[in-house]
């Protein structure tokens, strides 16, 4: 009857896969992780240019009141180095096409641009 509760002794080799396991299962949370964020703020980009197309559309252009909001608004979601490119900063006229673009960088390096067109109403 002690036989059975007798300890056997143990070695590396019974714990290492759980430690190997436990490592991969870290970097592929942590991984994750950081694609939830990149594609976090691509998002909150795209509803940027959203809102900020649809008034574009009512003044014909980006007026230089809208231009630091969108700015301050790119660079609170994280984004850096931001260029409006090809953005409309004049106005083009009735029934013309406005064009908003948007480029930037996250943290991390990688490229977010956005670009959108539709047509002034004002």
């Amino acid at each position: 009857m002690m036989n059975a509760f007798k300890k056997r002794k143990g070695s590396i080799g019974d714990v290492m896969p759980m430690g190997i396991f436990v490592i991969c299962i870290a970097v592929v949370f942590t991984a994750f992780a950081d694609c939830v964020r990149i594609v976090n703020v691509g998002s909150n980009v795209s509803q940027i240019s959203r809102r900020y197309i649809l008034r574009m559309e009512t003044v014909g252009y980006l007026d230089e009141t809208d231009r630091e909001g969108i700015l301050k608004e790119l660079r609170d979601t994280g984004l850096y180095d931001i260029s409006l490119g090809q953005t409309d900063t004049a106005e083009v006229g009735y029934g013309n096409p406005v064009r908003l673009e948007i480029r930037g960088y996250t943290e991390d390096g990688y490229e977010i641009s956005e670009y959108r067109t539709s047509t002034a109403k004002y």
